[in-house]
């Protein structure tokens, strides 16, 4: 029996041995091997609130002046801005838009949104074209917006890309866009209420599997330089999210329920049957849902998102907390509300400084030696990206 054990331990010693999990020292002794080597990079963001305040100030008073003309270059503005107080291993980024291309991109955008609205007010074909139009363009405006924003995000001098063939854009965005509208499209036609419950399940069901898709299009068709990002499909993660953000939303319906009764209790019930009253009474309750499902959300999707994402041999990872960030947005909203709203930039720069550095990079070689040689990515599809501001198309953060 003894001699039995022997020779499997014997055995096994020499698998470890051929597989690599021992190594022998200058004796020919057994030893283990070492544990793989990782290396760990956070992104860094050194915006300040004040700084910021100013670029806000100019941006929304032009905006206001040139009757939104100048939003493309607000935009470019903030957008660079942040690009370049956002660093990885000491660089910084940086935003090359163009706010003329940004410019005829919203225009069109602000075109199909008004379709979008009154098609219907026309005649019930003019409706349906435009939805039909919707269906057919909106995939390739999404498709542009990602080609625009990437190819306009540089680091260390090369751009980021974005490479996905029609077909697959379709594939992932026409779902999407039908979950989106499909409820819009029974009101409009007055199908009744046993098709709208129906489109509202469908979309409840669906709209988890669809989120999850459109980020994995997102990601596993980016690219930095000549090297290709992917993703690994995250759809049963995307479900739990979507049902702890539903748990969220009956329990904040419910405190957001409770607040406006006791509101109203205490303002007294004929003042609070007033317009105005009630007016308020709605913000107040929907800025209650959005303090309570918002965290968990931005939170959970960005963990998912990164979690799920890689870059060659980079691994990244999602660190945001949902509780630190409920803190931080809790805080936040309260100085901008106390402040009427003066406070904005700096709650932005807060809040952007926790998104940017939860995010950090993973590889078993030093990152500053990962060589990444390729053409800067074309800037073409700026119509797409003032049209995915308009319908909010792009989901997560």
């Amino acid at each position: 029996m003894t001699d039995i054990s022997a020779r499997g331990a014997a055995s096994r010693l020499q698998r470890e041995l051929e597989e690599g999990s021992l190594k022998t020292d200058l004796f020919g002794t057994a030893a283990p091997a070492a544990e793989a080597e990782t290396y760990l990079a956070h992104l860094e963001f050194t915006g300040r609130g004040a700084e910021y305040f100013r670029i806000w100030v100019v941006n929304l008073l032009l905006t206001l002046l040139t009757l939104g003309v100048y939003s493309a270059w607000a935009k470019v503005r903030k957008a660079r801005w942040f690009a370049r107080h956002t660093l990885l291993m000491g660089d910084a980024f940086d935003y090359h838009g163009d706010p003329w291309r940004i410019l005829l991109g919203r225009l069109l955008g602000l075109a199909l949104l008004l379709g979008y609205s009154y098609a219907f007010l026309w005649s019930t074909t003019a409706g349906l074209l435009m939805f039909g139009l919707l269906y057919a363009a909106g995939p390739l405006l999404f498709a542009s917006a990602q080609r625009f924003r990437l190819g306009n995000t540089s680091w260390r001098g090369l751009r980021f890309g974005f490479d996905a063939p029609w077909q697959a854009v379709y594939k992932v965005c026409l779902p999407l866009l039908i979950l989106w509208t499909v409820s819009t499209l029974v009101i409009e036609l007055g199908l009744g209420n046993a098709a709208m419950w129906t489109s509202l399940a469908l979309t409840a069901l669906g709209f988890p599997w669809a989120h999850a898709r459109l980020k994995q299009l997102q990601h596993a068709h980016a690219r930095y330089g000549d090297q290709t990002f992917s993703f690994t499909p995250a759809q049963a993660q995307f479900y739990g999210l979507y049902a702890g953000a539903f748990g969220l939303l009956v329990l904040g319906g419910l405190l957001a329920g409770l607040t406006v009764g006791l509101a109203a209790v205490v303002v007294g019930a004929q003042w609070a049957q007033g317009a105005v009253p009630q007016v308020l009474a709605a913000a107040g309750a929907m800025l209650i849902l959005w303090l309570v499902i918002w965290p968990f959300f931005a939170a959970r999707t960005q963990r998912i998102v990164w979690g799920h994402t890689r870059l060659g041999d980079i691994d990244f990872i999602g660190e945001m907390q949902a509780v630190t960030l409920w803190k931080l947005a809790l805080k936040q909203t309260l100085l901008v509300l106390l402040t009427a709203g003066l406070y904005w930039p700096f709650a932005a720069v807060a809040l952007a400084r926790y998104r940017v550095e939860a995010i950090a990079l993973r590889a078993g070689s030093p990152l500053e030696g990962v060589v990444v040689t390729a053409a800067a990515a074309s800037d073409k599809g700026a119509a797409g990206d003032g049209s995915a501001d308009l319908f909010g198309l792009d989901l997560g953060w």
